[in-house]
């Protein structure tokens, strides 16, 4: 039993890579995309044993990011490994990005079979669907250009994984401290990691025989774990931190975050939106329709994990497209249990899946994404030969300085290079302080010491523009 799920689990794991090479691999791997890339690559990098401890006690970006504080060491310590593993080498990342997203499409392929498998009437073949389709879905969502191809994303991308992964560990009857540690993995990779306690919560009451009882027990380890997390992120922040209209709604109101958050989740189709909800109400209904426990069970979970994606999202007080991540893990997972429910669920697994891979391929993303990748490469090799060639105490212009970009009307624009990231490339380059970067025309008094840069927007050069 336990040979077959790790061969199972390792051709899973085998597909979805290949998949997210073939998928995410001509619009990754050129440049390292994204305000936090190199400031998070200055404050992770390890030199010594100490460094690599000092991740837990360290401040997201050791204090660079602007906008707010944050607590997210499983982040640095993946961004040290990238970095001593190939340096500012932008497919070293690449590389970890791919290898994210195929564990976690594993891990919801298993999660997904096996809910499968426990409903009346499913058979073995229609498993492997579940599986295979619940991976599938996950790593072809269009959600996934948002994540993928930006290194600092990642974050998103591990809280998710490590939720799968406690899904998957409570409803297989782990240990609750197993399923605790991966609570708190789940938060120390991002704040949106706490709803790690409302799903395995729900995945445990989707084992045959569950009662309360024994959802008690699997609680208590997400409890503890995520206790233990808060403690750690209060006395490294001096409180909870986060952005500063973090804890409300914010500036959108609930209905608008709601409407953000299925722009983001739809197929980039025509009318993706609409089919997406009545799919999803489809695959529920063949859920709860034989009424038997399991498909009550297996509904109960796919709804409280959006659900509490959803809530955690509009306590951040922002929305971001890749937000939007969190939900496409209780979407594959529907779409693969949806085969165990006889022909009309396959029906609608088989359009879903469809869907999805249709707003891939249509996404206008991706070919803003090929541009952004050569902007931003012909940008810090530019950067870094300006402040390589003036001397301390100098004054150099950099021009152009490209902000962010977008190659079609009602894309997202894709964030370049913001003045704390050429600082933190700068400090990489050469050492900490030798460059002081500014914007505007007031330059900051001289200093023999350093060098500054003078950051002067303007359009990408021509030669970085055309399309792969």
């Amino acid at each position: 039993m336990t040979r077959s799920i790790a061969t199972q689990a390792a051709a899973l794991l085998g597909a979805a890579w290949i998949l997210a090479w073939i998928i995410y691999g001509p619009v990754s791997g050129d440049a390292l995309l994204g305000f936090d890339s190199y400031p998070l690559i200055a404050a992770s990098a390890v030199h010594s044993a100490g460094d690599l401890f000092g991740a837990f006690g360290d401040e997201l970006m050791g204090g660079r990011y602007p906008d707010g504080r944050f607590y997210r060491p499983l982040v640095h310590l993946s961004f040290g490994l990238d970095h001593a593993l190939g340096g500012l080498n932008p497919a070293q990342y690449c590389r970890t990005d791919f290898s994210l997203v195929a564990i976690t499409a594993t891990l919801l392929g298993l999660l997904a079979g096996t809910l499968a498998g426990a409903l009346s009437g499913a058979s073995g073949r229609a498993k492997v669907f579940a599986a295979v389709s619940a991976a599938g879905i996950y790593v072809l969502h269009h959600a996934q250009l948002e994540v993928v191809p930006y290194a600092p994303r990642r974050a998103d991308a591990l809280a998710v994984l490590f939720v799968a992964a406690s899904a998957l560990a409570a409803r297989r009857g782990a240990r609750p401290v197993w399923i605790g540690a991966l609570a708190l993995c789940a938060l120390l990779s991002k704040e949106s990691g706490v709803i790690a306690l409302p799903v395995a919560l729900a995945a445990s009451f989707t084992r045959p025989g569950a009662d309360l009882s024994t959802a008690a027990r699997a609680a208590v380890g997400p409890v503890v774990g995520l206790g233990l997390g808060l403690v750690a992120r209060t006395a490294v922040l001096g409180g909870l931190g986060g952005h500063a209209e973090s804890g409300t709604p914010g500036r959108e109101s609930l209905g608008a975050m709601a409407s953000s958050m299925a722009h983001a989740i739809s197929a980039a189709v025509p009318g993706g939106g609409v089919l997406l909800g009545l799919l999803v109400l489809g695959g529920l209904a063949t859920l709860l329709r034989q009424a038997d426990r399991g498909g009550r069970s297996t509904a109960l979970l796919l709804i409280a994990w959006a659900a509490a994606g959803f809530a955690i999202t509009t306590v951040s007080g922002r929305f971001h497209d890749w937000y939007a991540l969190t939900l496409v893990a209780p979407l594959a997972v529907l779409a693969g249990v949806s085969f165990g429910r006889g022909p009309f669920g396959a029906v609608l697994a088989t359009a879903l899946i469809a869907l999805v891979t249709a707003g891939q391929l249509m996404s206008p993303q991706r070919d803003t994404l090929s541009v952004a990748q050569a902007v931003s490469s012909d940008q810090a090799g530019r950067f870094q030969a300006l402040i390589r060639a003036t001397p301390p105490g100098e004054a150099a212009v950099f021009e152009p300085w490209v902000f962010a970009l977008s190659t079609a009307p009602g894309t997202p624009p894709i964030f370049v290079h913001a003045p704390y990231s050429l600082s933190a490339l700068a400090e990489l380059t050469l050492s900490a302080g030798s460059v002081e970067v500014f914007t505007g025309q007031d330059r900051p008094a001289p200093d023999p010491n350093r060098l500054q840069v003078q950051l002067v927007p303007g359009p990408p050069p021509p030669a970085t523009v055309t399309p792969r």
